[in-house]
């Protein structure tokens, strides 16, 4: 199945997968402006998500995703290709380089949120989805609630639920939930696991805590330290400030 996908610009081939709770229509201004820089740029809904949402959801922790990646990169003829993954997606581009290396040119992680690499990952993990499995059961089937007590738990009360940035979310709450939450971020890599000099790990100049472990742990398994990315103040700035990561990806290739 080739998943739906959007094109835009002309140049270096770039496939970009998206985050959590997120589709193809809030990721296409960083699409756009990466387009902007002299690239092919391709992306497109996640299984399950946006307009892809066939049911059939993954259960292997990033393995279906990946196939499905590099299918769409196949059908495309976008090889050797770019791909830049966003959080939870950055551990899809993660899988991709592990199973489907050479498809690939380069493959850039932003800030990804593979909780599998923490020590103590699966206490860890379970502690963050507790309440969420508590509000399901007392409420099967509302998936927008729960990804908000995702949000609350994720954020330690700080997040905004009534911002434009979560509405839109709720939209792709189920995926989020069910995909991404449950056991897309329980996927951890070892050694041998990702190519050497394939794998670029990109934080926010001052990443939050759990970010920036997971991208020394990541970083440890290439030997290549995180690449901290001027102007970046946010987790979700591809979402705020498109300009910021194309301008930066664009100077890594001039």
């Amino acid at each position: 199945m080739v998943l739906h996908h959007q094109e835009a610009g002309s140049g270096h081939p770039v496939l970009v997968i998206h985050g959590g709770a997120e589709d193809a229509s809030m990721i296409e201004p960083q699409a756009r402006a990466l387009a902007g820089q002299g690239c092919r740029v391709v992306w497109y809904d996640r299984r399950g998500t946006g307009r892809n949402r066939t049911g059939d959801w993954p259960t292997d922790r990033g393995d279906q995703h990946a196939d499905d990646a590099a299918e769409l990169i196949r059908h495309l003829g976008l090889a050797p290709a770019t791909v830049v993954g966003f959080s939870s997606g950055g551990v899809v581009a993660l899988a991709l380089a592990q199973r489907h290396a050479g498809l690939l040119r380069e493959v850039i992680a932003w800030e990804p949120a593979a909780l599998g690499m923490l020590p103590d990952a699966d206490a860890t993990h379970a502690a963050i989805m507790a309440p969420v499995e508590a509000h399901l059961s007392a409420c099967p089937e509302d998936w927008e609630g729960a990804w908000r007590v995702v949000l609350t738990v994720l954020s330690e009360g700080r997040a905004d639920l009534g911002s434009p940035e979560v509405r839109a979310a709720l939209r792709n709450a189920e995926p989020a939930v069910r995909d991404d939450a449950r056991q897309l971020t329980r996927r951890a890599f070892g050694p041998g696991d990702l190519p050497a000099g394939l794998v670029t790990l990109a934080v926010s100049e001052r990443p939050d805590p759990m970010h920036l472990d997971i991208a020394e742990r990541l970083a440890e398994l290439i030997d290549r330290k995180p690449v901290r990315v001027p102007g970046a103040d946010d987790h979700e700035v591809y979402l705020s400030r498109p300009d910021v990561l194309a301008t930066w990806i664009g100077a890594r290739r001039s």
